[in-house]
């Protein structure tokens, strides 16, 4: 007969577990800063007060919001030293505290109950160490998100009733005025530069050059640092400095994302709000000026933060370090530089490329896909057509009939536990393990649609492609829209060679070099046998055509 030994799981033989505490207040105000200090000394008093606890470190985030993570630095420095194993259990004031947002306070939650650390919510008197079921913290975590909602919404209701009122007084005062008992006054020294300033721009210096000449006068901006000339422009279009006040610039979405309002909600203009330090004439002149300079740099204007200026802004990632490239202006060409070999040809060593080297290359790729359409891009929509009416199906019934199963056994759980049939602390252990389950089947379900979702739209977007190949002209310059409608990124991986990354999922790698006619041979029997998947397949058979040269515009 075969014997059976029971090994126990690991546990780290201590005599203390090592205890974090994690605090956060929402604003840097008086009044919250004191409560962080509160915090952080009730959980030095109360972890020290445990005979089995030794502190390990109190953890910290000032002044930042709990609905999202990506900000918080000390959160992220605490689950850093869980993963490292420095620390054995967390503890937190209630789960607003930790986040208030549902889906992230879970993965938190699973993320450390892997490493089997727990956390202990105070208030809400939980232990996620003897926890059976997440259902009662996903529920209360949600009641948290929710109450952030309602919070911000009234507070967002409350600033736009005070903007309607024209009784709203600004928390900050832009370049050139100072705040004085809630008004906005203007500040001598800086008001000088911003007349300047105008004065300036409308006597035809650009805004570069203004930027150079405060730069040269050590003249700090608002915050101490260097002049720049978007910093300039910024000042130039702030319709502030006529004296009235416009108010709503901004608003922040449900995920409270920050955008600039081009129209979504109302706007509120406050005339003759403060004093002014330009006229609306001259200001009216600056923005005719303005408009002009960008449509001769063909930049599209807006107020967006962070727009676009130029087409491939933002598009070109450097294949050895990642960042962005910039755009640059050299005698008798414009080029595109990584901007971290900019600063030091140590950091990245890739070298710059040029704009007409990249248009040519979106040109010679999108001849290649006129030329080879019929033996690339149709076998491509066909392969996609048949993955995205792959028969997933089975398998999304076979995941509904399992969790219709577990809803069923949990009902026979309930009626013998409440006949008396059936102990609690099994039925407890029991509907654990088939909600488990059943999360696990949603969750397969999910991702089973988001797959057939991506096919769905891959099969689009070639579709997109092929037709426009199939009216078999030849590029013979560069098209803008053509290159905004189809490529997604551009990676530089060396100054001779680009990746296209296009909307359609297919990455095709082009040569900065001069165009060559092409004439050559192709395999489709190479490409089903060396590949499953359909991009994969047409992007190996572009690589063909790539090695045989490139095509004439």
């Amino acid at each position: 007969m075969s014997t059976i030994t029971k090994i126990q799981g690991y546990q780290r033989d201590i005599k203390q577990l090592r205890v974090a505490a994690y605090c956060r207040v929402s604003t840097d105000n008086l009044e919250q800063l004191e409560s962080l200090e509160n915090q952080r000394a009730h959980y030095q008093k109360y972890i020290n007060n445990q005979p089995d606890w030794e502190l390990a470190k109190i953890y910290y985030d000032e002044g930042i919001s709990g609905t999202k993570m990506t900000k918080r630095n000390a959160l992220k420095e605490l689950l850093a030293d869980c993963h490292n194993h420095r620390i054995d259990l967390v503890v937190t004031k209630s789960i607003s505290r930790l986040s208030r947002n549902t889906t992230d306070c879970l993965q938190i939650v699973r993320k450390l109950q892997q490493l089997n650390i727990p956390i202990i919510f105070e208030k809400e008197h939980i232990n996620t160490g003897a926890m059976t079921s997440e259902l009662f913290l996903s529920i209360l975590s949600s009641i948290a998100q929710d109450e952030s909602h309602s919070t911000a919404g009234n507070l967002r209701w409350a600033i736009r009733k005070r903007f309607a009122s024209g009784k709203f007084k600004v928390s900050s005062a832009p370049y050139g005025y100072s705040i004085k008992d809630g008004n906005l006054v203007i500040n001598p020294t800086e008001s000088r530069t911003v007349r300047q300033i105008f004065q300036h721009f409308l006597s035809g210096t650009s805004a570069s050059r203004i930027a150079k000449g405060l730069n040269h006068k050590h003249i700090p901006t608002k915050r101490g640092g260097h002049w720049r000339s978007n910093t300039v422009i910024n000042i130039l279009r702030n319709i502030n400095y006529t004296g009235d006040m416009l108010c709503q610039k901004t608003y922040h979405d449900d995920q409270y994302h920050r955008h600039f309002n081009q129209g979504e909600i109302t706007q509120y203009l406050i005339e003759d709000h403060h004093p002014s330090l330009v006229n609306h004439e001259d200001f009216n002149r600056v923005q005719v000026l303005l408009k002009e300079a960008a449509k001769k740099r063909h930049i599209e204007t807006g107020s967006h933060k962070y727009q676009q200026h130029y087409l491939f802004s933002g598009k070109i990632i450097c294949g050895q370090c990642g960042t962005t490239f910039k755009r640059q202006t050299r005698p008798h060409k414009i080029c595109w530089a990584c901007q971290k070999h900019l600063r030091s040809a140590q950091q990245c060593p890739t070298k710059a490329v040029s704009e007409a080297g990249l248009e040519a290359a979106f040109c010679n790729m999108m001849n290649k896909l006129v030329y080879s359409r019929k033996f690339l891009l149709q076998p491509l929509l066909e392969a996609l057509k048949e993955e995205a009416n792959a028969n997933s199906d089975g398998q999304r019934i076979s995941l509904t009939k399992q969790i219709k199963t577990n809803d069923h056994k949990d009902e026979t759980l309930t009626q013998l536990m409440q006949t008396g049939l059936l102990d609690r602390a099994i039925y407890i252990n029991q509907t654990a393990q088939l909600e488990q389950d059943t999360y696990q089947c949603r969750e397969a379900i999910k991702r089973l649609n988001s797959t057939n979702t991506d096919s769905a739209n891959s099969f689009e977007d070639v579709k997109v492609l092929l037709r426009w190949c199939q009216r078999d002209q030849q590029l013979a310059q560069f098209d803008k829209e053509l290159f905004q409608e189809f490529v997604q990124q551009i990676v530089v991986n060396k100054p001779s060679e680009v990746v296209f990354k296009l909307k359609c999922g297919l990455e095709l790698t082009e040569k900065l070099t001069k165009a060559s006619t092409i004439e050559s041979h192709f395999y489709r029997g190479i490409i089903r046998q060396r590949f499953n998947e359909p991009i994969k397949q047409a992007q190996y058979l572009y690589s063909i055509i790539e090695s045989e040269g490139n095509l004439i515009g």
